[in-house]
């Protein structure tokens, strides 16, 4: 019986150093993955030439507008939120559709300025405007599920794009 015991405590030990040997060969090497992968993340970003680069700033500076439809009288924490959901609808369509202009916004600090307007007919003709203009658009309708009711316009995304360019179209709003 003593045998047994030895022999079941002995294999227990020897399974128990086994696992932790195994988890720390893994452990090391998913961290030296994770130096891999942010080393040659950031060698891209350093790699972009000079020439790129100042041709990035010689553009002008970069930003995004978001025009708040004020009219709504939404609260605080609603306007946030339509906010939010205007920002990543312009980065989204950035990354699909205008990469470059993404990867100069980046560079330039992801620049967001908030504006308002107090009509949807006055924030529809801002969209109108600016993709004439041939910047980015994105506008937010509201699911109608809190403050207000199901489909009102209630922001406009103008961007990412060149600075004098969207002011051009949004250079007159107030800010919020």
């Amino acid at each position: 019986m003593e045998g047994n015991s030895f022999n079941t405590v002995t294999l227990s030990a020897c399974t128990f150093g086994c696992g932790m040997l195994v988890g720390y060969v893994f452990a090391k090497w998913l961290r030296e993955q994770e130096s891999e992968s942010k080393m040659n993340s950031q060698a891209s970003y350093k790699n972009s030439s000079d020439e790129e680069m100042f041709s990035d700033f010689a553009q002008g500076d970069q930003k995004l507008v978001l025009v708040v439809q004020n009219g709504l009288k939404m609260g605080k924490g609603k306007m946030a939120a339509q906010c939010a959901h205007a920002s990543v609808m312009a980065y989204q369509h950035c990354v699909v559709n205008s990469p470059q202009t993404l990867k100069k916004w980046l560079r330039s600090g992801q620049r967001k300025v908030v504006v308002k307007v107090e009509s949807e007919e006055a924030l529809m003709e801002l969209a109108v405007k600016a993709r004439k203009a041939g910047l980015i658009v994105s506008l937010v309708c509201d699911a109608g599920r809190t403050q207000i009711p199901s489909g009102s316009r209630t922001v406009l995304a103008v961007g990412p794009g060149q600075e004098s360019l969207i002011d051009k179209i949004t250079g007159h709003l107030k800010l919020l």
